[in-house]
């Protein structure tokens, strides 16, 4: 006889695993301030909206340097935030976006773009040591038209988002962001926002806080821009900060004369220092604007086939001392303040654009290499840094 045997047949099915985006924090201010880290408790504050639609809302007042942070969101990696903002008066005001900020017992920095409300345009405006940098940056300035406008008095969606280096900032329309800002250099810190330094205040409701993989928008950067880093000066080497200027350095010949000074413990000497990608120093990265070490030197080496005169562009927001080769060399002043024919700002194509033009300088190098410090000092608001050029 013949058994026949059952046999059991087991499928399995791989169903695709989703995995929903983690939300860090919500809040739609109808409750307390706890998970927030407030600079000025009488500047930012929950009030009555009047709206039946909002009900409370965050009002940030301007009163100098004011920030509303989210707590320990400088511990949960790349992040989308997203809200609604409001303009409640038709005078100077603005929203900040803060992200990557980090604050130490030295200096506080941090990455901003706002959103001015009574002008309808976005800038990015980053914090180096409590000085604003967006003189710097106005190729990043993005006005909002139509019906992308911002209207006094009425509620506008938002959304940004951060991985590293890099903000995405979304206004009214969700799917493409107004500006995609990369040259901030802090790649991680809290987030947050801060109303105008003097002026109107600024409403903010319904938080929420995603952690993200990647970005939602992967076109081109916004504005696209293309930078041409090479043709400029970008081999740096930076001294400093120091809380005054250093006469050895500045009389040093060459890179055989090489210094370094001993403050609080610490050794300093030359450090090779990055431009950013655009070729600007940013020397708001080294100097104090709210310290004592307000004084930097940055040294580049130039090459000369035989004795001659070369002429170099600069554009810059902070005032410059030339010394080459040792010798006191003349300064380079910032943009805006001798001729009218100059604007503040320090622009990334000075070089090749007549409207943009900087400041030009004539200095003789001799056969081989010459050594090129420059010294500055971070003393003045929005100021905090320049591009060289030297005519081929």
């Amino acid at each position: 006889m013949t058994i026949l045997k059952a046999r059991t047949l087991i499928v399995i099915v791989f169903l695709p695993i989703i995995c929903s985006a983690q939300i860090m924090f919500k809040d739609n201010f109808e409750g307390n301030l706890s998970g927030w880290e407030l600079n000025n408790s009488t500047s930012v504050k929950i009030i009555d909206s009047q709206d039946p639609n909002q009900g409370k809302v965050l009002a940030l007042t301007p009163n100098s340097n004011v920030s509303a942070l989210i707590k320990n969101s400088n511990q949960w990696g790349a992040l989308r935030v997203e809200g609604k903002m409001l303009f409640p008066k038709n005078e100077h005001n603005y929203l900040g976006f803060i992200y990557n900020y980090k604050k130490t017992t030295k200096r506080e920095d941090f990455g901003l773009l706002y959103v001015k409300g009574n002008g309808s345009y976005i800038r990015a405006n980053p914090w180096r040591d409590g000085n604003v940098s967006r003189l710097l940056y106005e190729e990043y300035k993005i006005n909002l038209k139509e019906d992308q406008a911002i209207k006094i008095g009425k509620w506008h969606t938002f959304k940004m988002e951060v991985i590293n280096e890099t903000c995405h900032l979304y206004i009214n329309d969700m799917k493409r962001p107004k500006i995609t800002f990369d040259l901030f250099e802090l790649k991680s810190g809290k987030i947050g926002f801060q109303p105008r330094v003097t002026g109107g205040g600024v409403w903010i409701d319904d938080i929420k806080v995603t952690s993200i993989k990647q970005f939602n928008y992967k076109g081109q950067n916004v504005p696209a821009i293309r930078y041409e880093p090479d043709s400029l000066i970008t081999k740096w080497e930076a001294f400093g900060p120091l809380t005054k200027p250093n006469l050895v350095i500045e009389q040093a010949v060459n890179d055989d004369d090489d210094v370094s000074l001993d403050i609080n413990g610490e050794s300093i000497t030359w450090e090779n220092f990055k431009t950013d990608a655009r070729g600007a120093l940013i020397t708001g990265r080294i100097t104090e604007y709210q310290g004592e070490n307000t004084v930097a030197y940055f040294r580049t080496f130039l090459d000369a086939e035989k004795d001659k005169t070369v002429t170099l562009h600069f554009t810059t927001t902070d005032e410059l001392a030339l010394y080459l080769n040792g010798k006191d060399s003349g300064r380079v002043y910032r943009d805006g303040y001798i001729s009218k024919d100059n604007d503040w700002n320090a622009w990334y194509d000075f070089w090749k654009n007549p409207q943009h033009k900087g400041r030009q300088k004539n200095i003789f190098l001799k056969k081989g290499k010459n050594q090129l410090v420059v010294r500055v000092r971070n003393g003045q608001f929005a100021s905090g840094g320049f591009f060289v050029y030297m005519e081929k």
